[in-house]
């Protein structure tokens, strides 16, 4: 499974942008933290849509162009940043994105698997009703493709913050428990759906091993200290805004 972060940002935080459409705030916000990483994320999502990345645009258009599914999103991310904005130092706002990174990457699995491997017809109703056991096939496809929308435009978000925190090793760790985790889901589906006995136990030693190495990544994103910088997020967020410097540059001078 490719990582999302695959594409640098185009607009800085704070510059005037046109194409967004102010709407009425109906959050409640925990701390003035809390409303600038929505901020961050909003503008995030809003240059997600002129991507080059055809799914990134799609997606992050869809968001935005439906007022319903844009509350929903703003409701879920907001949620979602609750616990990195309760966080002052820079290193338990990371460690905190790296858990939401966690999340958004197991929310989207089944639907990215089965764009992936194009499943269709038997196999395809056989995981859904595996996931989702009670529902009927129409309404559980439609309740895995919302989620899968909404986790996925919030990971661009949460991809961005990253970024602005400028830290190299969340990235890689995150890029790299995406990898692992994909290839742990594919062998659960395998194993959830084969009938040959002898190769379910075959794979089944592997996913086992896969198991182990996520399990240790986990760990990993859990206490790996983050790339040594001086500022947190709501330093490294007013610079990003000002738009003048190069966040790493800036810190050196």
């Amino acid at each position: 499974m490719q990582a999302l972060r695959t594409r640098p940002i185009h607009h800085k935080l704070g510059k005037s942008n046109q194409n967004i459409t102010e709407t009425p705030r109906m959050l409640r916000y925990s701390s003035n933290r809390h409303r600038r990483l929505m901020s961050a994320s909003e503008y995030a999502l809003h240059d997600a849509t002129t991507s080059p990345e055809p799914r990134e645009s799609r997606i992050a258009s869809t968001i935005i162009g439906d007022s319903k599914k844009y509350r929903e999103w703003e409701l879920r991310h907001a949620n979602l940043l609750v616990p990195v904005a309760e966080q002052s130092a820079r290193k338990y706002q990371v460690l905190a994105l790296r858990h939401a990174d966690v999340s958004l990457i197991h929310r989207r699995a089944l639907f990215k698997y089965l764009q992936t491997h194009e499943v269709r017809g038997d196999l395809r109703e056989q995981l859904f009703r595996l996931f989702h056991r009670t529902l009927d096939f129409d309404d559980a496809v439609l309740a895995e493709h919302r989620q899968y929308m909404l986790a996925f435009s919030s990971g661009l978000s949460t991809n961005y913050i990253i970024d602005i925190m400028h830290d190299e090793t969340s990235t890689r760790l995150v890029e790299q428990y995406e990898a692992t985790f994909a290839r742990y889901f594919e062998m659960k589906c395998f194993v959830a759906t084969a009938r040959d006995s002898d190769t379910i136990k075959i794979v089944r030693t592997s996913l086992r091993d896969t198991q182990g190495h996520l399990m240790r990544l986990k760990r990993r994103m859990e206490t790996e200290l983050p790339t040594e910088r001086s500022a947190d997020f709501d330093r490294q967020e007013l610079l990003a805004r000002s738009g003048r410097h190069e966040i790493q540059n800036y810190l050196k001078l």
